[in-house]
């Protein structure tokens, strides 16, 4: 009896204290852009796919709607592997850029060595690198979509920077709980985190697809808070489309809570197409990974929390 009562109190500290935290490795993807080379140009996740003996790869990108594999670069495994492509399923359909794309119904995924279950992934039809098929069955990793932030609702997201690991969890761990948390608005998935950008608070979507800038809006609202003059300009790609961006450096204040984020280059684009975005989402901007690369953030989608220790 006496040794019942201490395994009780045991696993009754065990669960009241802690809980057991599945870790998830990313990597930085670093690439040129406009002459430039940039070392955390991406997150990428190792993955498995319904346990096929190939090793791929997804972009964690919040700013995302849904978890697809790209048509271009999956198209190989489909046809090599029939049971893979009997799983499209045409009643399941998902819009990007316009376009009208199916799903595979009951895939089970793997993030590292964290079994998500079977769940629906987005095939985005005509888009990612096409992988020849003599490079099918070679040993290297291979990138083949997105993650986005379908697959965490109603969960927690830690995002460990520092340690290029991230973590999904039901219930927040105590070690956690002393993070400077705030609330976040979200809509079809995508948060929008309150910043204090020149004693006004204004949200801005965060996403982490968007490695390359602290802070990028409009013209009009970068240059209320920037110098005049433009030190860095890069022509970036998003979803296949090319534009230029313009940087200028900050002469305000920018703030998270409480906290003072570190001085930036703020930058912007002249394409009427993010403008009518940022419009329709309700934001000021985008802001990414860039101001929090020293922190661990965590996303409650449980609670609509978002915190950084």
């Amino acid at each position: 009896m006496k040794k019942f009562f201490l395994l009780s109190i045991l696993l009754l500290s065990i669960t009241s204290f802690g809980q057991k935290m599945e870790w998830i490795p990313f990597n930085w993807e670093g690439a040129s852009v406009s002459g430039k080379y940039f070392d955390k140009l991406a997150i990428t996740i190792p993955v498995s796919v319904d346990e096929l003996p190939h090793k791929f790869n997804l972009q964690l990108d919040l700013g995302a709607i849904n978890t697809v594999f790209y048509g271009n670069s999956i198209n190989p495994y489909l046809e090599k592997y029939q049971e893979l492509k009997s799983k499209i399923d045409t009643t399941l359909t998902f819009r990007i850029q316009s376009q009208t794309n199916f799903k595979l119904k009951g895939v089970e995924l793997k993030l590292g060595n964290v079994n998500l279950g079977k769940i629906n992934i987005g095939i985005f039809k005509n888009f990612g690198t096409k992988i020849p098929k003599d490079s099918v069955n070679t040993k290297s990793e291979k990138h083949i979509g997105t993650i986005a932030p379908d697959l965490f609702q109603n969960k927690i997201l830690i995002i460990d920077y520092a340690k290029r690991r991230i973590c999904i969890t039901e219930k927040l761990p105590k070690k956690y709980s002393n993070a400077n948390f705030i609330p976040y608005k979200i809509k079809n998935g995508r948060i929008k985190i309150p910043l204090n950008i020149d004693g006004k608070s204004e949200d801005l979507l965060f996403d982490t697809g968007s490695s390359l800038f602290s802070l990028i809006t409009t013209e009009e609202r970068a240059n209320k808070i920037t110098e005049d003059k433009v030190v860095d300009s890069l022509k970036i790609s998003s979803w296949g489309n090319y534009y230029m961006v313009y940087g200028k450096k900050e002469r305000t204040k920018v703030k998270f809570g409480s906290k003072s984020l570190n001085q930036t280059i703020v930058y912007y684009d002249k394409q009427k197409g993010n403008e009518k975005f940022y419009e329709e989402e309700e934001i000021w901007g985008v802001t990414g990974n860039a101001y929090f690369l020293n922190n661990i953030v965590i996303i409650d989608y449980k609670k609509k929390l978002f915190g950084v220790k």
